[in-house]
């Protein structure tokens, strides 16, 4: 199977399956936008316009993110950029994870 496996794919490196993986995850994530109108609409009651708004904040912050990304990237190199991001991104998530209902 693993000679199959490593034919298959050509013998890509380990460097490219984790960059593949890391980028298949994400977009993976990104899938959630499509019905976030619907359950914000549905289940918390937002009126149609409140949830556009949701959507187009996520849609600007998105295109802030890539363009400091990007800065930080020239400043500071792609590790340490990528590192940052991927530690800010899981604390977010779990405060997120902890937040409650009020």
């Amino acid at each position: 199977m693993r000679g199959w496996l490593r034919e298959t794919t050509g013998g890509l490196p380990a460097t490219f399956w984790y960059l593949w993986t890391g980028t298949l995850v994400n977009r993976l994530g990104s899938f959630v936008m499509i019905f976030m109108a619907i359950y914000l609409t549905s289940e918390r009651h937002f009126t149609q316009t409140q949830a556009g708004l949701v959507i187009g904040f996520f849609g600007a912050g998105s295109a802030i993110g890539v363009t400091v990304g990007g800065v930080l990237a020239d400043r500071w190199g792609r590790r340490p950029t990528l590192f940052a991001a991927h530690l800010g991104t899981a604390t977010m998530l779990l405060v997120l994870g902890s937040a409650r209902d009020r």
